[in-house]
């Protein structure tokens, strides 16, 4: 993760901080959340001052000290990839905008504690499946955070089988999470099922082309690039749960997404974002697993089918 904090809105964090749940969250984020990188508008011969000043910058220092920047905007937009971004500044920006389109999530001193509360009273939640499945319109809450990449694990979600419809499952998911996002998205389906005319590499291959057109065609009007992986070849990791994610979030269903048609089970739907920290490491966890299983596949020298395109 990548911090990019104004000094302003840290100084007056320190002078108004009373404990209260958002405040925690983001004390939490800055002081104990691991794997993160701190960017502020300082200057690094006055770092010692600081720490005695504002013991945020001391608490910082203790994992990763933070980078100084002259500019945080210049920062932000020339050197970052926006894979899991959070922005504190003291006031809004003109290109906060921006920043969020390209998957950033901005806050200011006056409004970070509403909008941390927001996304944790909207994203995080559960939903008990013996009581059945009400559809996935809950999703329509994501649109409150910007992203700019999806991963979808699970293995039949693309298979188009009589009781595994695309245009039951993947698709009214993917149209609800997206809604109307202008920003570059990338979005990955890890499946191992697409219902070929035989487990033939070429076979495979067709039903990944066709899979992926229509994911295109449907979603034409947006900026994505859909990329099917296949699990199961020479993985190391058990890609077993239903899982989407996104820079910021993790929806977990263990029985599948073909719900439309499907009976109370004992299985249940569980949604939080990173403002659990639990579920922070949980998703980078999953991110670098992801991440190392893609680039095998890329270098594995197999006749086996792998990802489309």
């Amino acid at each position: 993760m990548e911090l990019y904090v104004d000094k302003v809105f840290l100084d007056n964090f320190y002078i108004e901080y009373e404990g209260r749940p958002s405040q925690e969250v983001l004390k939490s984020i800055l002081t104990s959340y691991g794997d993160k990188r701190v960017f502020i508008d300082f200057n690094p011969d006055d770092f010692e001052k600081l720490k005695s000043e504002n013991e945020y910058f001391a608490l910082i220092g203790n994992t990763l000290p933070p980078t100084p920047v002259d500019s945080i905007e210049k920062q932000l937009f020339e050197k970052s990839d926006f894979s899991q971004v959070l922005v504190f500044m003291n006031e809004p920006q003109a290109w906060f905008e921006e920043a969020e389109k390209k998957g950033a999530l901005c806050f200011t001193f006056d409004n970070y504690e509403r909008r941390i509360k927001e996304i944790i009273d909207k994203l995080h939640f559960k939903i008990d499946l013996s009581e059945g499945f009400k559809g996935w319109q809950f999703l329509e809450q994501f649109n409150e955070l910007p992203f700019n990449n999806l991963v979808i694990t699970d293995g039949y979600v693309l298979s188009d089988k009589d009781r595994q419809k695309v245009e039951d499952n993947i698709l009214p998911i993917l149209k609800l999470l997206l809604g109307k996002r202008t920003g570059n998205l990338q979005i990955d389906i890890l499946t191992k099922d697409l219902n070929p005319l035989s487990t033939e590499a070429k076979h495979i291959k067709e039903k990944a082309k066709k899979r992926y057109e229509l994911l295109n065609r449907t979603f034409a009007n947006l900026q994505a690039k859909f990329q099917i992986i296949m699990d199961g070849i020479e993985n190391p990791f058990d890609f077993h749960d239903r899982i989407i994610q996104t820079n910021f979030s993790l929806t977990d269903c263990g029985k599948g997404f073909n719900l439309s048609q499907s009976k109370p089970s004992n299985s249940q739907i569980i949604s939080e974002s990173i403002f659990d920290r639990y579920t922070y490491n949980r998703l980078n966890n999953h991110r670098k697993m992801q991440r190392a299983y893609i680039n095998k596949l890329k270098n594995l020298d197999s006749l086996k089918f792998k990802m489309y395109p």
